[in-house]
C-alpha cells in the first residue's frame, strides 16, 4: 500500500494533486491564539454594525418595497398552505414575485411581516426588515473572513477583503433596501456553501460536500443569481490546487471535475427557472430598444464602471439610465471601453499561471457579474450597485494583493500604506453612512437620483408618485395648501420624465391622474382637460393599457355629469363614450375590480339601475369589504325601488365604516323616496336624521341643510325647515332663497 503524505493539514494520496496557490491555512492547524485569530473579524463585524446602524430608522420606499412587505398575497398568512404556495403556486404573480423565483426570501419576509409592529394604517413598521438585512450582511462578513482564512496564508487578505465587503458604499443598496432581502440572504448561503466546499476540498470529507450542495440549493431558492457559485468552485480549485487546470491533473484525478456535476445541474435548473421568471414578469428588457451589437459597448462600459465605482464610490444612484433613450445611440466613450475589456480578459489569461491571486480575483469578479453587464438586456438600468455585492469580493482580493505587494516591496513604508488604507476605509464608512441617509425614504432617494441623472425617467416618475402619496395623506388632514403644492410638484416631475422620454406612457398616465385629482379637489376644468389629453395620449401610445382606458372613461363620466339636466343629448353622448372605455378596460384586464364599481356608478347615473347592480355584484366578489360598494349599490337598489335591499346595503356599509358619509347621504335619499311612495312622514324624519349625521361630518355643505329643510317641511316641521333654509342661504346656497320666500314668509 502506498504511503500517504500530509500537505497543509490535508491527507492526500500519492496520486492526489498538491494544495498550493493562495496558500490557505487550516483553521484547525492554526497555532495562533484566539485573540489573534478572531479579534480582527470581531472588530470588522462591530464596525460594520455601527456603520449600518444609521439605516435602522429608514422607511420603506415606493420602489418595490410595498410589493414585498404589504401587497403580496403570500404575506397574509403564515401557515403550511401559504409556505407551500411560495414554492409551488400556479399563479405567476405569486411564485415569480417581481420577476424572481425566490420562495425562501418570501418566507423570511413573511416571518418579518407577522412579527413586525404595525403602524396606525395597518402597514408593517419597516425596522425589523432592515434589521434582518443587516444581520444577514454581518453573517456574510463572518463567513467571508473564514473563507479567506482558508484561501490565503497571510492575515492581511482576510482583513482587507472582509472589511471592504462589510463597509463598502456600493453595498448600501443591497443591505438597506428592503426589497433586496434576496441579495443578502442568497449571499449568506452562497458564502456558507463556498466555505463548506473548501473544507471538503481540504479534508476530503464527503459530508462537507453534501452540505455544500444542500446550502447551494438554499442560496438558489433565495435568488437566481446564486447559480454563479458553480464558477466560483472552479476558481477555488484553481487557487488551491497545483497545476490546475491541466490535462495531467484531470487524468490523475477525474473526480475534481465530476464533483462539480451536481452543482452544474443545480445551476442549469435554477438558471432556467430564473429566465422563466424574468420573462413572466416582463423584467427582461425589450430587445428592440438597442441592437445586440450596441450592447457590447454597454457591457464593456459597465465592466469599467463597476471597477471605478468600487475604487471611488461617488455619484452613486439607485438607477443608472441608458444614454439617449430617445434616439437609441451609443456615445463614443462607451465604445472606447470595449478594447479595454478585451485586453483585461487577454491579460488575465496570460498571467493565470504566474499570478494566481490576481487571476482569481479578476476572474471571480467577471464570472459573478458577466451575465449582469447588459450584454443580455435585463431591466431598465445599465448597471446597479446591488449587482456588485458578491462580485466586489474579487476586486477586494486584487486590492489586498497590491497592498500586500507594496508592503513587501517597500517594507519600510509598510505603516504608511496601512495608514493610507485606514483613511480610505474611514472614507468608505463616511460615504456609506451618507448613502444610507439617501435611502431614508422615497423622497430623498428619488430626489438624489434625478439630481445626479436627470435623464433617469423612472426616477422622475417615481418621485412624482411619492409627491402624490404625500398629497393624499395631507388631504386626509385637510391641509389644503400643501395638498395642491405636492400635487403640482408631482405634475412637474411627470412632465420632466416626459421631456426626456416623449413616449413615456406611464408618465402621461400618472400626470393625467394627478390633474384629475386637482380637478376633483377644486373643480378647475383646466386640469380636467389636461387629464383627458394625457389619458388620450397614453391610450394612443399603448392600445392595451387598460388603466388608461379606465381613467379616460372617468373623464367622460365627469363631462356627462356636467351636462345632466342641462343638455341630455350631450350627457348621453359622454356616457356612451365612458361605457365604451370601461368595457375596453375590462376586456383588456378583467381583474381590474375598480372598473366594475365605476362602470356600475355610471350605469346608475344614466338610469340603468339593473346593469348598475350587476356590476356592483361582480365587484362584491372581488372586494367584499368595500364600504363604497354597499353605499353605491344601495342607491342603485333605490332606483329600482327595492328599498329593503337598499337599506341592507347601507347597513352593511355603516357596519364597515360608521362615519361613511356617502352611505348616510344615500340612505337619506332612500328614506325620502320611501316617504314619497308610502306617504309615511316617519321616513322623512329618518332621512333628516341621516342628513344631521352628514352635517356633523361635513358642517360646511349647504346642500345638506337645504335637503334636511325639505325633509322637515314634508314632515310638517316648518320651524325646523325654515331654520335649515336660512342656514343654507347664509352659506350662499341660492336654491334655499326661493323656499324661504314661499314657506318662511320671506324671512
Amino acid at each position: 500500500m502506498k504511503k500517504g503524505k500530509y500537505i497543509r493539514g490535508t491527507y492526500l494520496g500519492d496520486d492526489s494533486p498538491t494544495l498550493s496557490g493562495g496558500g490557505g491555512v487550516m483553521l484547525a492547524d492554526n497555532n495562533d491564539g484566539f485573540v489573534k485569530r478572531y479579534l480582527p473579524v470581531i472588530l470588522i463585524v462591530l464596525l460594520t454594525a455601527i456603520v449600518y446602524s444609521f439605516s435602522l430608522d429608514n422607511h420603506a420606499t415606493n420602489w418595490d418595497d410595498e410589493k414585498y412587505t404589504e401587497q403580496s398575497t403570500l404575506l397574509k398568512k403564515l401557515d403550511k398552505e401559504t409556505v407551500w404556495r411560495m414554492f409551488t403556486s400556479d399563479d405567476p404573480d405569486e411564485i415569480y414575485c417581481m420577476g424572481n423565483y425566490h420562495p425562501l426570501t418570501m418566507l423570511t419576509l413573511n416571518i418579518d411581516y407577522h412579527f413586525s409592529d404595525k403602524q396606525p394604517n395597518g402597514k408593517a413598521v419597516p425596522t425589523r426588515f432592515i434589521v434582518v438585512n443587516v444581520l444577514l450582511h454581518l453573517m456574510s462578513c463572518l463567513l467571508l473572513y473564514f473563507i479567506c482564512l482558508q484561501l490565503f496564508n497571510k492575515r492581511l487578505y482576510p482583513i482587507i477583503i472582509t472589511i471592504l465587503f462589510g463597509i463598502h458604499t456600493l453595498h448600501v443598496e443591497s443591505v438597506t433596501w428592503i426589497s433586496e432581502r434576496k441579495d443578502v440572504l442568497y449571499t449568506m448561503f452562497y458564502f456558507l456553501s463556498l466555505l463548506l466546499y473548501i473544507l471538503y476540498r481540504r479534508r476530503n470529507n464527503v459530508m462537507f460536500y453534501i452540505l455544500s450542495a444542500i446550502v447551494f440549493i438554499l442560496s438558489a431558492l433565495s435568488k437566481g443569481q446564486a447559480v454563479f457559485l458553480t464558477a466560483s468552485l472552479f476558481l477555488v480549485d484553481y487557487l488551491l490546487l497545483e497545476n490546475y487546470p491541466s490535462i495531467e491533473i484531470f487524468k490523475r484525478r477525474l473526480g475534481i471535475l465530476l464533483d462539480k456535476l451536481p452543482f452544474i445541474i443545480i445551476s442549469l435548473v435554477f438558471g432556467f427557472i430564473s429566465i422563466k421568471a424574468q420573462a413572466a414578469s416582463t423584467a427582461l428588457a425589450e430587445t428592440d430598444q438597442y441592437e445586440s451589437w450596441q450592447r457590447i459597448a454597454f457591457g464593456s462600459n459597465g465592466f469599467l464602471q463597476y471597477i471605478w465605482r468600487f475604487v471611488l464610490p461617488v455619484k452613486l444612484a439607485n438607477l443608472y439610465p441608458y444614454p439617449d433613450i430617445i434616439h437609441r445611440t451609443v456615445p463614443v466613450l462607451y465604445w472606447l471601453t470595449v478594447p479595454i475589456f478585451v485586453i483585461a480578459i487577454i491579460v488575465n489569461f496570460f498571467i493565470y499561471k504566474k499570478n494566481k491571486i490576481v487571476t482569481f480575483g479578476l476572474t471571480f469578479f467577471i464570472a459573478n457579474i458577466f451575465m449582469l453587464l447588459q450584454f443580455i438586456p435585463v431591466g431598465s438600468a445599465m448597471y446597479s450597485d446591488r449587482y456588485i455585492y458578491i462580485p466586489s469580493v474579487g476586486l477586494s482580493v486584487i486590492l489586498a494583493y497590491f497592498l500586500d505587494w507594496l508592503c513587501e516591496k517597500y517594507s519600510k513604508y509598510r505603516n504608511i500604506f496601512y495608514i493610507i488604507f485606514s483613511i480610505y476605509a474611514l472614507l468608505l464608512c463616511y460615504l456609506t453612512v451618507q448613502r444610507e441617509k439617501i435611502w431614508h425614504d422615497s423622497l430623498t432617494l428619488w430626489s438624489d437620483c434625478v439630481s445626479k441623472y436627470p435623464e433617469a425617467v423612472i426616477g422622475w416618475n417615481n418621485l412624482g408618485t411619492q409627491y402624490n402619496l404625500l398629497a393624499d395623506s395631507l388631504y386626509k388632514n385637510r391641509d389644503n395648501d400643501k395638498y395642491l403644492e405636492y400635487k403640482k410638484n408631482a405634475i412637474n416631475c411627470f412632465t420632466e420624465g416626459i421631456k426626456y422620454k416623449p413616449d413615456y406612457t406611464n408618465a402621461f398616465f400618472n400626470r393625467g391622474k394627478t390633474a384629475k385629482d386637482i380637478y376633483d379637489y377644486n373643480g378647475d376644468t383646466t386640469y380636467l382637460n389636461t387629464a383627458f389629453d394625457d389619458f388620450n395620449t397614453a391610450v394612443v401610445s399603448d392600445l392595451k393599457f387598460a388603466p388608461a382606458f379606465h381613467s379616460r372613461a372617468l373623464i367622460y363620466d365627469s363631462r356627462a355629469e356636467m351636462f345632466m339636466g342641462v343638455n341630455d343629448d350631450s350627457a348621453k353622448f359622454y356616457t356612451n363614450l365612458a361605457l365604451f372605455d370601461f368595457n375596453r378596460a375590462i376586456e383588456l384586464d378583467p381583474t381590474m375590480s375598480e372598473v366594475y364599481i365605476n362602470r356600475g356608478t355610471t350605469y346608475g347615473k344614466s338610469g340603468n339601475f339593473a346593469k348598475s347592480v350587476e356590476d356592483f355584484n361582480v365587484y362584491e366578489t372581488l372586494n367584499p369589504n368595500s364600504p363604497a360598494l354597499y353605499s353605491n349599490r344601495g342607491l342603485a337598489y333605490n332606483g329600482l325601488k327595492d328599498y329593503d335591499n337598499a337599506l341592507k346595503d347601507y347597513a352593511r356599509c355603516l357596519e364597515l365604516d360608521s362615519l361613511y358619509e356617502g352611505a348616510l347621504f344615500n340612505r337619506s335619499i332612500t328614506y325620502r323616496s320611501m316617504g314619497d311612495s308610502l306617504s309615511d312622514k316617519k321616513y322623512y324624519m329618518l332621512s333628516a336624521a341621516d342628513l344631521s349625521k352628514c352635517i356633523q361630518i361635513s358642517p360646511n355643505k349647504p346642500s345638506y341643510y337645504y335637503l334636511r329643510g325639505i325633509c322637515y317641511l314634508m314632515a310638517d316641521d316648518r320651524v325646523g325647515a325654515c331654520s335649515d333654509f336660512h342656514e343654507a342661504s347664509n352659506m350662499h346656497y341660492t336654491p334655499a332663497d326661493n323656499l324661504i320666500q314661499t314657506y318662511c314668509n320671506g324671512r
